[in-house]
């Protein structure tokens, strides 16, 4: 049995630990700052259409036109719009290679519920079916919420602009 005290030789001494001082309070951290009046949301959504189909398949100026539309769906000026059209890729949706298309919908504060997004993803369904001349299912929607800080512009974030 040890005597109260007693040390290895071989060991140092503990270092003494600082511990924080039981009366501080934690206070409650904010996710997202709440937004500035604009005018204009200054939040900009991000449309990324990925298909299968040939360029030549592709409807000419589909990109403008999608953009016009996804600005009608989400309530979002035209000029916030981004959208990238890629064709011509390798994809099996439902396990098929058929020609398909999936789309990938982000934005700030307009695509984080269940009710939005069936709203929004009826109307884009539309748009897909009639521009890509392709079957529901043979489309997929993705929708993908995006806080302030996660999206740069200006070099800084929208949080700060």
């Amino acid at each position: 049995m040890r005597r109260a005290g007693f040390r290895f030789p071989w060991r140092p001494a503990p270092l003494p630990v600082a511990r924080p001082s039981r009366t501080l309070t934690r206070t409650p951290r904010l996710l997202s700052p709440p937004a500035p009046f604009a005018p204009f949301p200054l939040d900009m959504p991000f449309v990324e259409l990925d298909t299968s189909l040939p360029a030549g398949r592709v409807p000419a100026g589909l990109e403008k036109r999608l953009c016009a539309a996804t600005a009608a769906i989400l309530s979002k000026p035209a000029d916030r719009v981004n959208v990238t059209v890629r064709s011509g890729l390798a994809m099996v949706v439902n396990g098929s290679a058929e020609p398909s298309a999936q789309l990938l919908v982000s934005s700030i504060g307009v695509v984080g519920t269940a009710e939005e997004n069936r709203g929004h993803s009826a109307r884009f369904f539309e748009f897909l079916t009639k521009e890509l001349d392709l079957a529901e299912d043979r489309i997929m929607i993705r929708f993908l919420p995006l806080e302030r800080w996660q999206v740069g512009k200006k070099g800084t974030v929208m949080t700060f602009l």
